[in-house]
């Protein structure tokens, strides 16, 4: 597999076109006709020290399959993406800029009301409320009620920022996945809920004119479903600055958590540091550095160290660069981090961190002419504990998890089409070729993903979207069996409007699933068949 990789990756590089449109135009982003507000929480990891200007990267952005709301989780990098089994997605009206007020109703009695508060524009402070509810009476027990709040406020001092948030979110659902012709479960017996309470606090001092730039988190959360919780916190410091020719920050951090129920707690400690060192050479950008973690364990303790190394050469200033590297990654295991993955799962699972010591990848990006802009990488890398979905033989068929030390090929290709804002799609095809240590397939793992978005308006009152998502074949299993199921290709199609009535009221639509496919992300979870939400959203 490592052989292929570089071979590929070779080939890559040397077919990198030679005629390349001189135009300067910058990228535009293709997923912005969401929701926006006058104020945005930004997550405490994405904050960046200011480095030295570079290429805009045509990204291809991941789509969101939900109707979502921001929290301060750490989102986990998952190996696929998910499609949660019970749950719609509804688009954000595109005319909306503001506060707004959105309700909306659809069938299998489902409501929806969002809504956002925040203060004018200011230059010394900013502070508001989000606040939405989603629920739905499916039926074979696929009713599900979604709810989440949130405050958030930063007062702005001289290039100096100090803010805070505090959330709370609460998803419940039932375990449906049972035979409904000969099992019969009253519904509190099959009954979940998720609950998150999250907090940060932030400080930076990125826009002032000292030389030395600098961030400071304090985040903490409590995650409990009916049977465990757990507690977790994590104080993080990211510093740096002009270094020779380069730049030079250090982000350090020290998290812990206390996760499971009072007959098996675990209590682990991470302490980490990962110095990277970013420089320019003509047509060159270099990124040197290593990310180290020690986790200290009540029965265990273990070390954790990758490279971080990567190299772009600027083909065409503007438009199009190669790139080549090495690195790594670590996701830390927590009740938090399965059930964000996947929300079936038996209580009480073994929880192991996901280590990929290392990742090669190499690629291309750049844009063609003034409209398109496209991506291209390959990439091959270890996974050591992956987890993998087994289904439960008792009644429920809930999931229990077999960690699996796996090597993983990708192959992702991206293209963006921008047509004055007024026309928009941007499409992401990625390959997955694993390799299991111990097992024939990667359990409900796919092997490949292709998402589509499609959005356009016409004369500034009616918005038009489309989203597709196809998932490919996966493979089931039943723990103890020998034997595997192959599950179809997934194809879901949604398409919905918007339509400015006036400057304070607009009007939405959504239908989703157009297949009418109840098909099974999970084994033995079909999701809803055709289903469709509409509205309206009040903006002051």
């Amino acid at each position: 597999m490592t052989a292929r990789f570089f071979k590929l990756l070779t080939i890559l590089l040397l077919l990198v076109p030679i005629a390349v449109n001189a135009q300067r135009d910058t990228v535009k982003d293709l997923d912005k006709v969401d929701i926006y507000t006058k104020y945005r929480p930004v997550l405490s990891d994405a904050k960046r020290v200011e480095s030295a200007p570079e290429m805009k990267e045509p990204e291809i952005k991941a789509l969101n399959f939900t109707y979502s709301f921001p929290d301060l989780r750490y989102k986990v990098q998952s190996a696929f993406t998910a499609i949660s089994a019970q749950e719609y997605r509804t688009k954000n009206d595109a005319f909306v800029n503001g506060n707004f007020i959105k309700a909306g109703f659809g069938n299998y009695t489902t409501p929806l009301l969002h809504i956002e508060l925040h203060n004018g524009k200011s230059n010394n402070y900013a502070y508001g409320v989000s606040a939405h509810h989603l629920s739905s009476n499916g039926t074979s027990f696929k009713s599900f009620m979604d709810d989440n709040i949130s405050v958030h406020g930063a007062k702005f001092m001289r290039g100096n920022t100090l803010s805070g948030q505090l959330g709370y979110s609460r998803f419940g659902y039932n375990y449906y996945g049972y035979n409904h012709d000969s099992d019969n479960f009253k519904k509190d017996s099959v009954k979940q809920a998720i609950n998150n309470i999250t907090a940060n606090v932030h400080y930076d001092n990125i826009k002032t004119s000292k030389k030395l730039k600098t961030t400071f988190d304090v985040d903490a959360y409590r995650f409990s479903i009916v049977q465990q919780n757990e507690i977790g916190y994590r104080l993080s410091n990211k510093t740096g600055g002009k270094v020779g020719n380069g730049e030079l920050y250090v982000n350090t951090a020290f998290e812990g958590f206390a996760s499971g129920p009072d007959s098996v707690v675990y209590k682990r400690n991470f302490i980490d540091i990962n110095p990277v060192y970013k420089m320019r050479y003509k047509e060159v950008d270099l990124t040197m550095g290593a990310f180290a973690s020690i986790m200290l364990d009540s029965l265990d303790s273990r070390f954790y160290l990758y490279p971080e190394f990567r190299v772009d050469y600027y083909v065409a200033p503007e438009k199009m660069k190669a790139y080549a590297g090495l690195g790594g990654g670590l996701t830390k295991g927590s009740t938090r981090t399965l059930y964000n993955e996947n929300a079936f799962l038996a209580e009480n699972q073994a929880l192991k961190n996901q280590y990929t010591p290392y990742i090669i990848f190499g690629g291309i990006k750049g844009k063609l002419g003034s409209g398109f802009d496209y991506m291209l990488e390959l990439s091959q890398q270890t996974i050591n504990n992956l987890p993998m979905y087994l289904s439960d033989t008792l009644a429920l068929h809930k999931f229990v998890i077999l960690y699996e030390n796996v090597g993983l090929f990708k192959f992702n290709v991206g293209l963006n089409y921008n047509r004055f804002e007024k026309f928009k799609i941007g499409t992401n095809f990625t390959y997955f070729s694993y390799n299991p240590s111990s097992s024939v397939h990667a359990i409900q793992r796919p092997d490949f993903e292709w998402n589509t978005k499609i959005s356009g308006t016409i004369a500034n009152k009616l918005a038009l979207h489309s989203k597709i998502y196809v998932i490919g074949t996966r493979y089931a299993k039943y723990i103890w069996s020998n034997e595997s199921q192959k599950l179809p290709i997934i194809a879901d199609i949604n398409i919905g409007a918007d339509y400015r009535f006036s400057k304070d009221i607009s009007f939405f639509i959504d239908v989703n699933n157009l297949t009418n496919q109840t098909y099974q992300r999970w084994f033995n979870y079909p999701s809803y068949g055709l289903n469709g939400i509409a509205g309206v959203t009040f903006i002051f």
